[in-house]
């Protein structure tokens, strides 16, 4: 089985005040990419962690279908 490696540090308390503070002030996902300096998966996985949405996204909500399917 093959060893997972970060490149990444661990979330610290001034990174998640930073990404709330961006999200609160609707910075783009683009913007927090750069400031954050972490790949966008880490960004939205950290953001579902403390119930963050961010902007122009809908983390956690499915999309409802267009049409209902007919029997």
């Amino acid at each position: 089985m093959a060893i997972r490696t970060y490149n990444h540090e661990r979330w610290s308390e001034d990174d998640d005040k930073l990404l709330r503070a961006m999200c609160e002030s609707g910075k783009s996902l683009t913007l927090m990419i750069v400031k954050l300096k972490r790949p966008i998966a880490s960004i939205r996985s950290r953001a579902i962690e403390l119930g963050i949405q961010l902007p122009g996204t809908r983390i956690g909500l499915r999309r409802k279908p267009r049409h209902p399917a007919r029997h």
